[in-house]
């Protein structure tokens, strides 16, 4: 029993140093909240630890990458009051941003990711990998076991999936019935 806690210990270290900084950023980029990202991160070496998937897996960042979209997405349900923005040194800034047009930005992109939430686990994980981590097909099939030919399949259903949900009217603030 040491030796398996000591071996879990040394994996999570490892995945630690060489992809800490990657699924931190993930986690910062999925709840668009700086004050969050730290408990997020605990917990989910928390879980790590915890799990004999994670124990069991043959590729230790790909097991923890879904389990980090899975956390966020978690917390996104969870939350009650509206996250604070993120920092310009989370997001790309594009040249210039005026505050009306980062407000814009800010607005949009939790509509996106809050219908995003709305996509089942595996679409959810896909589009995640690939429009926001930027990975390619084949490495996320590799690391979801899944042939690139489907994840594109998936992918551009539930592209098509967001549209429908983004499409749909939004709740206007302040308006009387």
């Amino acid at each position: 029993m040491a030796k398996l806690t000591a071996n879990r210990q040394q994996r999570l270290l490892e995945l630690l140093e060489t992809s800490g900084r990657r699924l931190h950023a993930l986690l910062a980029r999925l709840t668009l909240c700086e004050d969050a990202v730290g408990d997020l991160m605990q917990e989910l070496f928390i879980r790590l630890y915890l799990s004999k998937g994670f124990e069991r897996a043959k590729d230790p960042l790909a097991y923890a990458y879904r389990a980090a979209i899975n956390l966020a997405f978690e917390w996104r349900r969870r939350q009650k009051v509206k996250p604070q923005p993120l920092s310009d040194h989370v997001l790309p800034m594009t040249d210039c941003v005026s505050s009306v047009d980062q407000m814009i930005r800010s607005e949009e992109t939790q509509q996106l990711l809050d219908a995003t939430s709305k996509l089942s686990e595996l679409a959810r994980e896909v589009v995640v990998m690939h429009y926001i981590e930027q990975e390619p097909y084949e490495e996320i099939g590799r690391r979801l076991g899944k042939k690139p030919q489907y994840l594109r399949a998936l992918s551009a259903k539930a592209m098509a999936k967001l549209r429908d949900l983004l499409a749909e009217p939004q709740p206007r603030m302040g308006t009387r019935r």
